[in-house]
């Protein structure tokens, strides 16, 4: 009997330590992307969703403050004062994990996801990716009907498509400056299709100083971004908002958007007058390859206090379905978990996944992962100058040269730094 007693007081000790692990008071900071289709109010839900499931975890929400900063420069920022979360949701870490800002997830902790080894530096795993989405051209389908144009399966079938726009009197492309970033989507697809699917990890080669971004395939990528840039959108390319771009191309002032997935969101809401189709960007000979972003997902602060908390919270997030699938219909995202999680998919994002099936991935040039990413303060470079300058006219070899010279900035800093 005494030996049946401390067997059963043994086991309500265990139980009592599992569930005791969060019992003293724990506030976790969790920094967010706030965007259009993901508001604070939506991260908020799924901080108070954890917290119900825990009531002695707080989580406090943080945001970019604006539009006009964006979410890595903000968390730059927090680093930079003492202010870094516990656990954010992470583009960058190739800018964070040199610093040793970012805690390295361990075997085993990402078992829930479809492949936890996408993205990892060094080795080592740094973010819990948590979307994929895919870029290429949305289009006008009427427009296109209407002007006897077909979807272009080569680059030279695009610039016919869009010179028999222009002699209809319509805008080909809708695409601005003004945010900083949009243009760069078109300029990734060009670097897909012409560099990277000859060679996936030519950006781990380029850290290593086996290349540089002044190379034939680039310059001819380039070449046909600032042609589109240049001749078919507009003349007040530089004036033009994100925004604008999308009001654009859903009002029917412009026959093509090129962009990310995520714009599946502003499909579904149906105030088009219109049917939207998508293409990928082709390249010289076919249409076969696709450029995806697998850069987003979450990441935990070096320094937390409370590790095995946040590590719970990213465990929750994607093993929820009811909550994951909200976070994947909200821009009809692609899942990267290894059980199938179902959301309200409209008949355009469908067609998108069929699409791709039979394309060759790779991944969005500036948003490459792992070893593969940009040295820190690249990918800002790429954005913010060398894509602007070039689409408004620069020579683009020179911009190259100019990309080549900030590698070389970047690099000497981190080996300073080493």
């Amino acid at each position: 009997m005494k030996k049946f007693l401390s067997l059963i007081l043994c086991v309500l000790l265990i139980c009592g330590i599992a569930t005791a692990a969060f019992a003293e008071e724990t506030k976790i900071v969790f920094c967010v992307n706030i965007q259009p289709q993901l508001p604070l109010e939506f991260w908020q839900s799924i901080a108070d969703r954890y917290m119900a499931a825990n009531p002695d975890v707080k989580v406090e929400i943080i945001g970019n403050p604006s539009s006009n900063v964006t979410l890595p420069q903000y968390e730059k920022d927090l680093l930079a004062t003492d202010q870094f979360p516990d656990i954010m949701v992470m583009q960058n870490p190739a800018d964070f994990v040199p610093s040793g800002a970012l805690l390295a997830f361990d075997d085993g902790d990402l078992d829930y996801l479809a492949d936890p080894e996408v993205g990892k530096i060094g080795g080592k795993q740094y973010v819990a990716n948590y979307k994929k989405q895919i870029i290429g051209v949305f289009y006008n389908k009427d427009m296109f009907a209407a002007n006897g144009i077909e979807v272009p399966t080569t680059y030279q079938a695009l610039i016919d498509a869009c010179d028999k726009l222009l002699e209809a009197g319509i805008q080909p492309v809708s695409l601005g400056l003004k945010d900083g970033w949009p243009q760069g989507q078109l300029a990734n697809m060009f670097a897909g299709t012409d560099l990277l699917a000859k060679d996936t990890h030519w950006g781990a080669k380029r850290n290593a100083d086996e290349v540089k971004f002044n190379n034939p395939d680039l310059v001819k990528a380039m070449q046909k971004y600032q042609t589109i840039c240049t001749k078919y959108c507009g003349d007040n390319i530089t004036g033009i908002t994100y925004t604008q771009m999308l009001e654009q191309f859903f009002n029917g002032n412009a026959a093509m958007l090129p962009i990310g997935s995520w714009v599946n969101a502003e499909v579904e809401k149906g105030l088009q007058d219109f049917e939207v189709g998508w293409f990928p960007i082709p390249g010289d000979e076919d249409a076969n390859v696709v450029s995806v972003f697998v850069n987003e997902g979450l990441s935990i602060g070096a320094d937390t206090k409370y590790p095995e908390v946040c590590k719970d919270f990213i465990h929750f997030f994607f093993t929820d379905k009811e909550l994951y699938g909200e976070f994947l219909h909200s821009e009809q995202l692609f899942s990267t978990t290894k059980d199938t999680v179902e959301y309200e998919m409209i008949p355009l994002r469908k067609d998108m996944e069929e699409q791709i099936a039979s394309m060759t991935e790779v991944e969005g040039f500036e948003s490459m992962t792992g070893d593969d990413a940009f040295l820190p303060g690249l990918k800002d470079y790429f954005t913010n100058k060398m894509t602007q300058n070039i689409a408004i006219g620069a020579d683009v070899e020179a911009e190259l040269d100019a990309f080549d010279a900030e590698w070389e900035i970047s690099n000497e800093a981190i080996e300073d730094a080493a």
